[in-house]
């Protein structure tokens, strides 16, 4: 999680600069819940678990979209009108 792009700025900058956001600790938890369902599933298809890879990989959509929602509250709470 402190590798991918997202990462890297949440814990170098993100949590540090908008600490004070309840978004970004949401944040900070559902872009650690997306490493976890990618490491499953990568593990489960080194596994020969297809089954349980393909159950996993559905619930990247949802995840990506809350991601993004987090995102644009964030943007529009930091962002001067």
């Amino acid at each position: 999680p402190k590798a991918c792009e997202l990462g890297k700025w949440l814990y170098s900058i993100g949590l540090k600069e908008f600490n004070s956001i309840q978004e970004m600790r949401l944040l900070e938890k559902v872009h650690n819940h997306l490493h976890a369902i990618v490491k499953k599933i990568i593990e489960s298809k080194h596994a020969g678990n297809d089954t349980l890879a393909n159950e996993e990989f559905s619930k990247l959509e949802y995840i990506s979209q809350e991601l993004s929602s987090l995102l644009n509250k964030i943007e529009d709470k930091v962002t001067p009108k």
